[in-house]
């Protein structure tokens, strides 16, 4: 979670500090903040639709079936038969007969090649991963099968391109080994180890607090971009953008450096872009980033969701333990700053949902207006021309 809320604000680094004006009972009004001035759109009151948000029962399963397949171990095994539903770890060398001589084929050879039997076979020729079942890890043995005949692939022996459609094929398989992955059980052991650092110490705590984060998470979906599009940015701090410009030109050419060993210049020529292209793309992106933190910062300092020194102790504490990191190393890479946001930006979200005007069913959706079909435009015609054609007579 605070990784991906670190990625929504870019990582640029801000002053925090907030000045806000007076504003009206459901939220609206102009604030200050050390990004710039905005005038906030009415945040209380929002309206969503209880069955467009709801937290169903099947919702809960996939997200905690989702979390328990995410501490799935996979082991390594030795000893054992394939079975349907098995990895395998196999070695696979294939031949076809070419002039009375069985010889190998380009593209007819793996070596430790992961196959889930349940899963893969459709990447492979018809029997291929079922000639597996059966053996056991260790086993070395060949089996013939056959291309089918609308197979499109050729390959080359000697230097001839060979159809392969309908021809028989031996592959000699080894089975190196097998994969078990275990899925943890959902115990209140597990979950007070895993979420330690929220306090949650039972499956059923645990099933409260995640549908409650489901519901926050459904509730802002709905409603934070339009909010975001209607609140209106009355003017940028010049030095806090200008920072926020130079922040983000660095961080991206350092990870263009990073992952593709390329620089910008390199990259605005790949992607087609113009030095101004490039300049309005970043514009864009620090002023969404700004006007972002302008809302949430304002927000919290209306509502007073502000962290004390000792709260920002204790949520420092916690996010650092969700990420196995220490605070000291969170702040090295991000700053405080930007730590103190990310939990002001779950405060702000939370406020919201808390303050939504509930309505029953669906959001209403505008219904188009019917569209004649060619038979129905046809009929008109004709009408229109019968009736032109007796005022003519007439």
């Amino acid at each position: 979670m605070f990784k991906k809320i670190m990625a929504i604000a870019l990582t640029l680094v801000m002053a925090v500090g907030v000045l806000v004006g007076c504003g009206s009972g459901d939220g609206s009004g102009k604030a200050t903040t050390e990004e710039g001035e905005i005038k906030l759109a009415p945040y209380k009151g929002l309206v969503v639709y209880k069955e467009d948000v709801k937290v169903t029962d099947d919702a809960y399963k996939s997200t905690l079936n989702s979390m328990l397949e995410q501490d799935s171990q996979t082991k390594t095994i030795k000893k054992g038969t394939v079975k349907k539903d098995s990895t395998a770890n196999v070695d696979f060398s294939g031949k076809i007969m070419v002039n009375g001589k069985k010889v190998k084929f380009e593209g007819g050879e793996g070596k430790g090649t992961e196959i889930n039997l349940a899963t893969d076979a459709g990447n492979y020729i018809e029997g291929f991963t079922k000639a597996l079942i059966g053996h056991k890890v260790g086993d070395k043995f060949t089996k013939k099968l056959k291309f089918p005949k609308s197979y499109n692939q050729t390959t080359k022996i000697g230097k001839k391109n060979v159809k392969l459609a309908g021809k028989d094929v031996w592959f000699t398989y080894k089975v190196n080994s097998l994969s078990k992955t275990t899925k943890p059980k959902l115990t209140d052991k597990y979950i007070a180890k895993k979420f330690k650092a929220f306090g949650i110490k039972s499956v059923k705590e645990f099933e409260k607090w995640a549908k409650n984060q489901m519901r926050i998470s459904n509730i802002i979906n709905k409603v934070w971009t339009n909010f975001q599009d209607k609140c209106k940015v009355i003017s940028y701090n010049k030095s806090q953008k200008e920072s926020a410009k130079k922040e983000y030109e660095s961080q991206f050419e350092a990870n263009l450096q990073q992952q593709y060993g390329a620089d910008k210049k390199t990259y605005l020529e790949a992607a087609s872009m113009s030095e101004k292209d490039w300049e309005k793309q970043i514009n864009e992106q620090v002023e969404s980033s700004l006007k972002s933190k302008m809302i949430v910062k304002a927000i919290a300092e209306k509502e007073g969701l502000n962290l004390t020194d000792a709260e920002y102790k204790k949520e420092a504490e916690t996010l650092a333990e969700q990420n196995s990191a220490k605070v000291s190393e969170l702040e090295s890479q991000y700053g405080r700053d930007e730590i103190e946001y990310s939990v002001l930006f779950q405060r702000v979200q939370e406020f919201i949902a808390d303050h939504v005007k509930m309505k029953k069913g669906h959001e209403p959706t505008t219904t188009p207006k019917p569209n004649f079909s060619s038979k129905d435009a046809e009929k008109k015609a004709n009408s229109k021309a019968k009736t032109t054609t007796k005022a003519k007579k007439k």
